[in-house]
């Protein structure tokens, strides 16, 4: 089974044209879909593909083949209505994940180092109190004070503070 948020998380990604409508019919019927990562033969499938979908659905006593965005969710329909509760249509899903930009990716990084680093000063706080060690609590304190402000510098004001 997949669940609803799995079906509903394709809308992040990059969908052929007439997608979202056939996602959104698919969502209040999750209990009925299988995921599957092999393009199976001989079974109800839905492939959703960056550039399109195709449905292989057992209509009228045969399968039924439908690759345009506006046949593919009345042919859903009619399956879903003609379908078993224990019926399952499988799903094959082929999309690339939204690209990030470099810039973005660079700031992602740098925000990444910059927790790694607070956390690995916030560790020398803990040793420093166990060990108790003044000096080095007080240090690593001053350190982290000084990051916590190179932070603030480097984000600006917030929408809310200003």
């Amino acid at each position: 089974m997949m669940t609803k948020d799995d079906i509903l998380l394709l809308k992040t990604k990059l969908l052929p044209p007439g997608a979202e409508a056939v996602i959104d019919f698919l969502a209040a019927r999750h209990s009925q879909l299988e995921s599957t990562n092999i393009v199976l033969e001989n079974v109800p499938l839905l492939i959703i593909g960056r550039h399109g979908m195709i449905a292989r659905l057992p209509l009228n006593g045969r399968i039924k083949k439908v690759s345009q965005a506006e046949e593919i969710l009345p042919a859903l329909q009619a399956y879903f209505n003609n379908a078993s509760s224990g019926d399952k249509l499988f799903v094959f899903i082929n999309l690339p994940e939204l690209p990030i930009p470099p810039e973005v990716q660079q700031v992602l990084s740098e925000v990444e180092a910059r927790a790694m680093r607070r956390e690995e000063i916030r560790m020398k706080i803990d040793r420093a109190l166990d060990e108790r060690n003044r000096e080095a609590f007080d240090r690593a304190v001053k350190e982290l004070e000084e990051l916590m402000r190179e932070e603030d510098s480097t984000v600006g004001p917030t929408p809310s503070s200003t």
